[in-house]
């Protein structure tokens, strides 16, 4: 499975336990074959209190292509599902709502946040995934 090269990890920690991490995706680095990237890896049980998607650069396919964010190997769109993900709503300047924006989701310890595209390759975009999360 492949992982997204610049999960740099921009996260901040906080005295009370959350953290404020962003992934950012770009196709010049990351690709934009169909199939699963891997956004990050948490280390222990969290909670994800809220998610939301920046994009930077719209994105565009030769077809219908879809995003979908979620827990690899459990609720796959918990993030972004493939209608939000669609690629007509990935263009420059879009703030998507996460799906567990009023949700609460705990993941479990080395639970694996991932992103899938969908129905056709993406060809060109950039975006920033941009997660709150606390200790559980």
């Amino acid at each position: 499975m492949a992982t997204v090269e610049d999960y740099k990890g921009n996260e901040y920690v906080f005295s009370n336990g959350t953290s404020h991490v962003e992934i950012e995706y770009d196709f010049a680095k990351d690709g934009g074959a169909t199939g699963v990237l891997d956004l990050i890896k948490v280390k222990e049980a969290m909670v994800l209190e809220q998610a939301y998607v920046k994009v930077k650069t719209t994105c565009t396919s030769g077809g219908s292509a879809t995003v979908i964010i979620g827990v690899n190997g459990g609720d796959t769109d918990a993030i972004l599902d493939a209608t939000s993900g669609a690629v007509a709503n990935l263009t420059a300047g879009a703030v998507l709502p996460g799906e567990t924006a009023s949700v609460h989701l705990k993941l479990a310890a080395d639970a694996v946040i991932g992103m899938t595209i969908g129905t056709a390759a993406l060809t060109a975009g950039k975006f920033v995934v941009v997660l709150k999360l606390a200790q559980f």
